[in-house]
């Protein structure tokens, strides 16, 4: 372990040389055995959707996750490479929230963004680092001049995002890490609207202030944001309410309802599913399998009711958290059902009026909802 992170710092030295210098990196990473593309030397790929207006794009970890994943036959995939394109341009600033941490590839991109100058800051869960590795992976960046505003209290930073230059934003429900990004079910959502945009740097120069959590004031500056036939709403917890507008959003549903559940322990939302399915809306649920039959879980009493209820088929972890309602809205972010993601944690929601997109989440859903029927064969 110990010469592990001694190659690391090695590499990160290095990336903060040939950053200053201008030196192209791509002989040094293959010697180092990385990928050139990993940090947007090549073409980033296209998404697996994006809005009309191109304002919104939507990446799926699902089509590229292998089973059983073996470290040496690792591939980064699309989205990994196109948001460390993104980083790779910033000439002004990279704010990053996030619970958890480790992905190498990240912190290499980090670091020599720093090393040219990039003003960088990152907001972390500082329980985290009770894991080796991501005490390692905080460590490095802060040895390399990176800011780091720690989550002291009892409720997780559990937000995910990435704010680069003030126009772009990544987030969803992925954290940088490995699990994340090469075995678990996630989704991201690349968003270039300035309102959404100012959304997510409001909430992190609280927490750049060491402000998180319940302590957080103030309301998001752009709620609401239209952009042509484009409707997108935005909301962070828990200084703001969020339950009662997925209630809200439930009960306006007439066709069809499809959720994705990492955890799932809320009695009013799971209420308010059991009320749509009794008044004939279909309502089909994928549950994360370590957490279905966990105390509080809604797992049982959505079946007793008659709704469709599977457990996911993933060897590793289903970490959705989506919503999505009539194939038109999708509701997703960092935000579990729970009343902790409500009342305690640092979370962000992204509800999005959109059909194409909605139609992207739909074939999403399907992926692993026929997986839950026909489970991996785990080793």
């Amino acid at each position: 372990m110990k010469f592990r992170y001694l190659g690391f710092m090695l590499l990160l030295a290095l990336a903060a040389l040939i950053g200053s210098q201008g030196i192209n990196p791509a002989p040094l990473l293959r010697v180092l055995g990385l990928d050139p593309s990993l940090i947007g030397l090549r073409n980033p790929p296209l998404p697996d959707a994006t809005t009309t207006d191109g304002t919104i794009a939507i990446f799926f970890t699902t089509p590229e996750l292998v089973y059983p994943d073996m470290e040496e036959g690792r591939i980064a995939p699309g989205f990994e490479r196109a948001l460390l394109a993104d980083i790779a341009t910033a000439r002004r600033s990279i704010d990053l929230a996030s619970f958890e941490y480790n992905l190498r590839s990240l912190a290499v991109a980090l670091a020599q963004a720093r090393a040219r100058g990039v003003r960088v800051r990152l907001a972390l869960d500082r329980e985290s680092l009770h894991n080796p590795l991501m005490a390692h992976w905080a460590g490095m960046l802060q040895q390399v001049g990176v800011t780091v505003s720690w989550q002291e209290d009892t409720g997780f930073l559990h937000s995910k995002f990435v704010i680069i230059d003030q126009r772009i934003v990544w987030s969803g429900s992925w954290n940088p890490t490995i699990n994340d990004t090469y075995r678990n079910n996630n989704n991201l959502l690349r968003m270039t609207l300035p309102a959404l945009v100012a959304n997510y740097q409001a909430e992190f120069e609280q927490m750049a202030a060491g402000v998180f959590g319940t302590r957080k004031i103030g309301v998001t500056p752009n709620s609401v944001v239209h952009t042509g036939s484009l409707r997108v709403e935005n909301y962070f917890s828990p200084h703001e309410a969020v339950r009662p507008r997925l209630i809200d959003l439930i009960a306006q549903a007439n066709k069809q309802i499809d959720l994705l559940a990492f955890s799932f322990t809320d009695d009013a939302i799971a209420t308010a599913l059991i009320e749509r399915h009794a008044l004939g809306v279909p309502v089909r649920i994928v549950f994360e399998q370590r957490n279905a039959r966990g105390i509080g879980s809604e797992h049982a009493l959505l079946r007793e009711h008659g709704l469709d209820v599977q457990i996911d088929g993933n060897c590793y972890t289903m970490h959705h958290k989506v919503i999505i309602i009539d194939r038109r809205t999708v509701i997703t972010g960092s935000y579990n059902f729970t009343s902790r993601a409500e009342e305690v944690n640092d979370e962000n929601l992204i509800i999005i009026h959109d059909p194409t997109l909605a139609v992207a989440y739909s074939a999403e859903f399907l992926r692993i909802y026929r997986q839950a029927q026909s489970p991996l064969r785990c080793q």
